[in-house]
């Protein structure tokens, strides 16, 4: 008996799980029928009759709680089986089971008029409607009805569903003439057009009691009969009749107007239906396609539906015009993951084409600011992602969820875009004339023009830093601020932003030289009193330009300016060094004091400036002493707790009263009152002394075990532990920040220009109105934005053969009249089509070259480190054509063996035949 259990239980354990789940259904074990889920089954997975799991399920009377299971577990409720082209609302009709039905019919968009052998759901159950289904079949034509679907799809006998009840004999009289009834109850039913009138004579014959609809007059061919031809696919009737309602609509109303509102219906109706025939017809009689029909109109309906014909015949009508509330692409990204409902649907399809479309804009935004590719990497759609990045789309394009659209994008796809923004001028790679192209199409925003009055458009100062200060943040973007493309990016915008920081920077060097030289030789009464007067006056020079500066931030940025400590350290610093370089009125120690923690707010504030130097070297340093100290910090708010334990303990065994007096009575040195902890707070500074090492333990009173004790377990927890510990955590840090040197100094310049832009942009919070009005406007879009005002084609090139020289393109001929003649040799740059020429990179400022330029002459040279990054892409995207063509090579060489084998074959048959 054990054993035969035994076995039963081994035997359920290696059951394969689809075995088990089709054994439940068959069985009707529900418990079963969810255990093989959670094994691993799938309910979608067919037989090798083409039958799946789902489908028996959905065909079995009774069985809605199995139904109900399946789609809880991924089953779709639009699904088709493409061996039948048979829908699960087909299925499920054939179970007769109402309960099947309205599982299904409970999610929308199920396509409840979607025929299986030119039988709608409706026109099955009618059609096989018998005496001990009767209940049932009602039940389940009434939830068809009340979900829209049409009674008068006729299948290819002409029979519609009424038709089939009314013809009927093999139900009750009574249920016979409910399920009549709740047809005659539609207001949209059509019981003239088919089999010549066929039913409309039945109904008066056999319930000459109901009220019938008005007799429609044949030869009147009106709306709602075209809209049955298009239902029921008979688009020969539709082709037939539709010249005689043009003319009935041309004698009741001339008006176009009216027409157009007569025809619009029509036309939705045949992109729902993927009624080409018709579809064709309507367009071509001069229909507005603009036209709306119940807040839709022809385009949305089109990529709604997904019917891909009839989409590329209205992006091709030359009268279209999209509103601002259409958002094609964005619709058709949503549904690109859902199944094909018909035939004429491919969203797929619909993508490549609205891509391929002039009228659609790719970084078109609906109402809460999000762009196709917020979607397509909402769902996940990589295809999607890597097409719209191909075409241009803007990576940092900001939701008003405040997301940005790179946000979800994979680093390897996003990498792998990059690499295809590189390219060349297709010279050999030794010539001179060889050029590294450099295009940003998807880091710099299209031109957007909000135009206070028609003549006079502004632009709006666009934030080109957020995607980089976006992968900057990111751990798993953070990688690609090395890839050349954007090294090369950051290049740029420093390039104009420079200016500003080198003025700041050389101008606080000259009012910190002039306040400290001006300091000492005050506080030392130097002989040279007119040296002494000429630093003070370029003391008080340095001191004008900081309130200036900080006048300006706090006018251009108030709310974010006070969010900052270090504007309050600049302020504190500003309000000293006044004092300091004012007539004093008070004592000689107070400007002493003064002037000590003047000089050092100077020094902190110069170390912050020259640790923002876009120097290797220092930025790394700058980290390093930035995270040394945070770490610090956080480890020793933690140990402050022995710290403060240690100096306590100290206090009371060695600050004894009657040793203090006895000590103090002996000597008046100070330095033994330090060593005696004489005080708390004189405890916890010898303490903290000490933790460093600097015991003096000759000056402390051991005159117990309990005083040795302490001091080992201090000497030991403390010294040797615990300063070993926050020496480790330091070499860690900055052995980490070495490793990855130029990633960091790549961070670094990136949050120094994303700061920068922010305020000069607006895009600051609490940013003042002062930046939005002329000239300040126009001063900032000159030093911020690179496109179009400074990359009219938003690429450049590069010179590697020629010392690295960067060129960009000018948006016409007339802007190289300002530049050398001799840079006319230069090769035309494309963009769009559209040639354009190219120019040196210039200095941002006439007058004040870029840092150095003088001297190193680097200041139109890229950088060697980027240069060689795009070349090594460059070679690996030409390594991985030639692997691709040699691949097609051997697979068209195989192709040729097997036909030439495949020759060989028939000739040695033919010749064992003779």
């Amino acid at each position: 008996m054990v054993d035969k259990q035994y076995s039963i239980d081994i035997s359920s354990c290696v059951t394969d799980p689809q075995i088990q789940l089709g054994n439940a259904l068959a069985t009707g074990n529900l418990r079963d029928f969810r255990i093989a889920f959670d094994m691993g089954a799938e309910a979608i997975i067919t037989d090798h009759h083409h039958t799946s799991i789902y489908e028996k399920a959905l065909t079995t009377y009774g069985y809605v709680e199995f139904v109900e299971e399946c789609l809880k577990r991924g089953c779709s409720p639009y699904h088709i089986n493409k061996h039948f082209d048979k829908a699960a609302i087909s299925y499920a009709s054939d179970s007769r089971d109402p309960h099947i039905l309205r599982a299904l019919l409970k999610y929308e968009g199920v396509q409840v008029d979607r025929k299986y052998s030119e039988l709608t759901p409706l026109n099955s159950l009618a059609k096989n409607l018998k005496g001990d289904n009767a209940n049932d079949v009602a039940a389940c034509l009434k939830l068809l009805l009340n979900y829209g679907a049409s009674p008068n799809i006729p299948d290819q006998r002409e029979m519609t569903a009424l038709h089939y009840v009314v013809k009927n004999r093999k139900i009750d009289e009574n249920k016979k003439r409910e399920i009549v009834q709740m047809f005659l109850e539609r207001h949209d039913l059509d019981i003239d057009t088919y089999r010549d009138g066929e039913l409309r004579q039945l109904l008066a014959n056999e319930y000459p009691d109901m009220e019938l609809s008005e007799a429609r007059n044949n030869k009147s061919v009106d709306m709602e009969m075209l809209l049955c031809y298009i239902r029921s696919g008979d688009m020969e009737k539709f082709l037939k009749q539709f010249p005689e309602y043009q003319l009935n609509i041309s004698d009741k109303d001339n008006l176009r107007n009216t027409a157009q509102e007569q025809y619009l219906p029509l036309l939705i109706e045949s992109i729902q239906r993927g009624a080409n025939a018709a579809f064709d017809v309507l367009l071509s009689d001069n229909l507005n396609v603009n036209a709306v029909w119940e807040h839709s109109n022809a385009l949305e309906v089109a990529a709604v539906w997904g019917n891909w014909y009839a989409l590329q015949k209205i992006l091709d009508h030359p009268d279209l015009k999209l509103r601002r509330d259409d958002h094609p692409l964005i619709t058709v990204i949503g549904k690109m993951n859902e199944e094909n409902l018909q035939d004429f649907c491919n969203y797929r399809k619909c993508f490549y084409i609205l891509l391929e479309s002039e009228k659609v804009n790719i970084d078109e935004k609906d109402g809460s600011g999000s762009t196709p590719l917020h979607y397509a990497v909402k769902y996940r759609n990589n295809e999607a992602i890597r097409e719209l990045l191909k075409r241009g789309s803007y990576i940092g394009a900001k939701s008003c969820f405040n997301d940005l659209s790179i946000d979800g994008v994979s680093p390897e796809l996003l990498e792998d875009h990059f690499d295809n923004c590189i390219t060349s001028n297709c010279q050999k790679l030794g010539d001179k004339n060889f050029e590294i192209i450099f295009n940003y199409m998807n880091l710099l925003p299209r031109v957007e023009a909000c135009s206070t009055s028609p003549k006079m458009p502004v632009q709006r100062l666009r934030d080109e830093m957020a995607p980089i200060a976006f992968i900057a943040k990111s751990k798993e973007h953070r990688y690609l601020l090395q890839h050349p493309l954007i090294t090369s990016f950051l290049f740029l915008k420093w390039h104009r932003l420079s200016v500003i920081f080198f003025i700041n920077f050389l101008m606080y060097v000259f009012f910190a030289v002039s306040i400290i030289t001006h300091t000492v030789l005050k506080f030392r009464e130097s002989q040279y009193e007119a040296v002494t007067a000429l630093f003070g006056l370029f003391s008080w020079i340095g001191i004008i330009y900081m309130i200036l500066r900080e006048s300006m931030q706090l006018i251009m940025s108030p709310l974010c300016y006070f969010r900052s400590m270090a504007n309050y350290m600049e302020l504190a610093l500003i309000g000293l060094s006044i004092v300091t370089c004012s007539e004093p009125t008070y004592d000689k120690e107070t400007q002493r004091v003064i002037a000590v923690f003047t000089m050092l707010l100077i020094a902190i504030e110069l170390c912050l400036l020259v640790g923002s130097l876009p120097v290797l070297s220092i930025s790394t340093h700058m980290l390093m002493l930035d995270a040394v100290c945070r770490s610090f910090l956080k480890s020793f708010t933690l140990y402050s707790i022995f710290v403060i334990t240690f100096s306590l303990c100290f206090y009371i065994l060695f600050g004894k009263p009657e040793m203090n007096a006895t000590v103090a009575a002996a000597s008046n040195d100070d330095n033994g009152e330090f060593n005696k902890f004489t005080n708390p707070l004189t405890a916890l500074i010898k303490t903290v002394v000490m933790l460093t090492g600097e015991f003096d333990a000759g000056d402390l009173e051991f005159d117990s075990l309990y005083n040795y004790l302490l001091f080992l377990l201090f000497v030991f927890f403390m010294s040797i532990v615990l300063l070993n510990l926050l020496n480790g955590l330091a070499v860690s840090d900055t052995q980490a920040i070495k490793g990855q040197a130029e990633l960091n100094g790549s961070i670094c310049r990136t949050n120094l220009l994303t700061r920068y832009e922010k305020v000069l942009t607006g895009r600051a919070e609490g940013a003042s109105f002062i930046v939005n009005h002329e000239p300040f406007r126009s001063i900032c879009r000159r030093l911020t934005n690179l496109y179009p005002n400074y990359l009219a084609g938003r690429q450049i090139a590069i010179l590697p053969n020629d010392s690295n020289k960067v060129l960009i393109p000018t948006s016409n001929i007339f802007e190289l009249k300002e530049f050398d003649n001799s840079l006319a040799h230069f090769l035309p740059l494309s963009d769009n089509d559209h040639e354009k020429q190219k120019r040196l990179l210039d200095p941002p400022v006439r007058f004040l070259p870029c840092c150095c330029s003088c001297i190193t002459g680097s200041c139109s040279k890229m950088d060697t480190r980027t240069v060689k990054m795009a070349l090594m892409v460059i070679e690996k995207k030409t390594a991985a054509i030639r692997a691709q063509m040699q691949l097609k090579s051997t697979e068209k060489r195989l192709q040729n063996i097997e036909q030439k084998l495949e020759k060989i074959f028939e000739i040695l048959q033919h010749t064992q035949i003779k």
